[in-house]
């Protein structure tokens, strides 16, 4: 995790990349946090994802959301954007976010999974990966810190 001053009662939290491991591939993450003291609702988490995929349509992502256990809560992401698809390779980089609170209900699972729908089918990752290491990391110098 790194740590950046953004100015005066704000820094910005970024989280290295990691991975996701599923059955077809893996996807790498990487998410930022801008935190202000007045913690209002516009503080958004972004979240940017990489993914490899044999199937057709990665250039069309329709949903995105992570998948929560035990209790099966769903947190999908919003504002989806592309950033590139490479069509030689099968692989695609996108941006999406979630609030804070939803960041929140994700480091503190037991477990995820993280879910792409494309036109064709639904891509799931995890919970296999370094995620789980990440999450542990997270809570302990991000989300304990911060609350």
């Amino acid at each position: 995790i790194e740590l950046f001053y953004t100015g005066t009662n704000s820094t910005m939290y970024f989280i290295r990349p990691f991975t996701i491991k599923g059955d077809e591939g893996d996807t790498e993450m990487d998410i930022t946090y801008r935190y202000t003291a007045d913690k209002n609702d516009t503080n958004k988490v972004i979240c940017k994802f990489t993914f490899y995929s044999e199937w057709a349509g990665i250039e069309k992502v329709k949903d995105v959301y992570f998948l929560l256990q035990p209790e099966s809560t769903k947190i999908t992401l919003t504002n989806i954007n592309r950033y590139y698809v490479e069509r030689d390779n099968n692989i695609a980089r996108y941006e999406a976010r979630m609030s804070y609170d939803d960041f929140k209900k994700i480091i503190a699972a037991s477990a995820c999974t993280f879910h792409i729908t494309i036109p064709s089918t639904t891509l799931i990752y995890g919970p296999k990966g370094s995620i789980n290491k990440v999450r542990e990391i997270v809570k302990r110098e991000i989300i304990d810190l911060i609350e």
